[in-house]
Order: structure tokens, then sequence, then C-alpha cells
């Protein structure tokens, strides 16, 4: 009897670090993010979708478990976020896309106990979003304003560097073997979004693996 492949189980998931981040414009962010960041302070990593800004504060995270920090992460898209809010507490607290908190009564009010909270700890917080505007709660936008501010800017999409480190360091995340003409297909036809580009990879290096297939380009071009 033929055990079926589980293409998920051969290679672990992709982790976001700051090595397999491509920087672009986006160096001095980057370093104060590896580098700069001090305990009890608060930061505000703004950029728009697709930006890198959930996998900067994914790296933000293991950098800070890896030196033995407590350190705990809320995706605030979860609809699980407000009980999270409550009930997390740790050196470093990393809040992902607070901008789904905005509007909604209960969520501001449970972000901003928290802040109150967490800042009676001296925890140090990064939160991730678009913007901080968009709150109704008053002093729960000053609070927010209390964070430093650090902006991320996209990828320039004008042209091909930036696309191209990304497509090889995606190979090498993926343990990937890239078909001849690979990279140069997917510069032309492929989404110029970071995100998208992941799912991509994350969809068809499973029937890449699970096929035992080099990435070619017949293989990619049923993904478009």
């Amino acid at each position: 009897m033929n055990v079926p492949q589980i293409p998920l189980a051969l290679t672990p998931p992709r982790r976001p670090r700051f090595d397999n981040f491509i920087v672009g414009r986006n160096r001095a962010v980057l370093d104060v993010l590896q580098h700069g960041l001090q305990r009890s302070q608060w930061y505000f990593l703004a950029g728009p979708a697709g930006s890198g800004r959930s996998h900067l504060a994914q790296a933000v995270l293991n950098a800070q478990l890896a030196e033995h920090a407590s350190a705990r992460f809320v995706a605030c898209a979860d609809p699980a976020a407000i009980e999270l809010l409550d009930a997390t507490a740790g050196d470093w607290i990393v809040l992902d896309d607070i901008d789904h908190l905005a509007t909604h009564a209960a969520a501001e009010r449970a972000l901003f106990n928290a802040l109150n909270r967490w800042r009676a700890d001296q925890s140090g917080v990064l939160m991730t979003g678009i913007r901080r505007s968009d709150f109704d709660l008053p002093d729960l936008v000053s609070r927010l304003n209390q964070a430093a501010k650090l902006s991320l800017m996209p990828l320039q999409d004008d042209t091909d560097q930036p696309f191209t480190e990304l497509i090889e360091q995606l190979l090498l995340d993926f343990q990937l073997t890239a078909g001849h003409g690979l990279t140069d297909y997917l510069l032309r036809h492929a989404p110029r979004s970071p995100a998208r580009l992941v799912a991509l990879f994350e969809r068809f290096s499973q029937q890449a693996r699970a096929e035992r297939r080099v990435v070619s380009i017949p293989l990619v071009r049923g993904y478009f």
C-alpha cells in the first residue's frame, strides 16, 4: 500500500527573520529593529499593506525569544484579540496589525487598558499598522502617539533588483531548485507584492516537493 506524501512535513514553514527580509529602502528601520530597540520603550512600525510589517514583527519576536526575553505576540486580526490583550504580559509585547482594533469600542478599550498595564510593567511594545489616526478613543490615540514611529517603504515596483533578491531568498527559504528561466518569468508575470509572492511560493512549493520536481516555468504557470 502506498503511503501518500505529506508535502508540508518535508520542509518547515518559512520563518521570518531579519536576514531573510529584503531591505530595499528600509535599512535605517531594520537597524533600529535589529539593534536599537530599548526595553520599556514603545514603537509603532507603520507601512502600507505588503511592506513587510508582519515579517519584521515576527522577526523581532524571534530575536527576543532567542535572547531569552519573555516576549509575546498578538495578531490583532484574530477574533480572540481582546481576550489575548487582557491576558498578555512580558518583557516585550508585539502587536501586529492594530488597525483591526480601530473603531470597535470594546477592542479599543482593551488595547488602552493593556497599554496602561504594560507601561506600569515597563514592558517594551512594538505595534504595527498602517496608521494611528483611525482610532476613536482620544485617550488611546494619546497613548499610541507616545510610541516612536518607524516608517516602512514598500519595495520599488519599477525596478527588478529587489524582487530578484526576494525570489532568490524565497527559493532558499523553501529549499527549492529553480528551473531554467524561472526568475525572469516570475519577474514578468508574478505580482509585485512580497506577501503575494510568499503565498505563491507556499502553494507551488508543496506541488514541487510532492512531485519531486524543480520549480519550472510549466509548474508555476498554472498559478497565475
